[in-house]
């Protein structure tokens, strides 16, 4: 926060400068309250939902999720009621037993990213397919929401 009067500088104006500077810290604390108590809350979500790119044409709607180091069988796709879910677990296990020492690991993560597509797509000739960590979701356009309706202005 920036003083509302200029000062210049002297002995006196000192400890308003040093006033200033707490404010300052004040009103940065102020506007992100939890951002020292949890830094990195932010980088967790978005590692935990995958990036979307969804895109229409007159045709069909296309969804590709990024989900990378997941196999198909990991991965959940359903439709209900115009809403796409895209869901997956992951569950990774590492087991080293050697004559001095034991080393396991275990990563376990889920995800559940649901994307609002519509309900004029034809679910029952969608199509999915994973390819390098990359998942594209076809949803052809059902007869009656691939023709476009003019209306007139007056």
């Amino acid at each position: 926060m920036k003083s509302l009067i200029p000062w210049r500088w002297s002995r006196k104006s000192a400890a308003p400068a040093r006033l200033n500077d707490w404010f300052d810290t004040a009103l940065s604390a102020w506007e992100d309250p939890f951002k020292n108590f949890f830094p990195d809350f932010n980088n967790l979500l978005s590692t935990r939902l995958p990036s979307v790119d969804v895109s229409e044409s007159k045709k069909d709607v296309t969804v590709k999720a990024e989900i990378p180091g997941m196999s198909e069988k990991d991965i959940d796709c359903t439709w209900h009621d115009g809403v796409l879910s895209i869901r997956g677990e992951k569950k990774d296990e590492k087991e080293e037993k050697k004559k001095d020492r034991y080393y396991r690991e275990c990563n376990y993560g889920s995800f559940c990213r649901n994307i609002n597509v519509g309900k004029n797509v034809d679910w029952s000739n969608a199509k999915a397919k994973y390819k390098n960590g990359v998942l594209t979701v076809s949803l052809p356009k059902t007869e009656s929401a691939q023709k476009a309706i003019e209306i007139k202005v007056n």
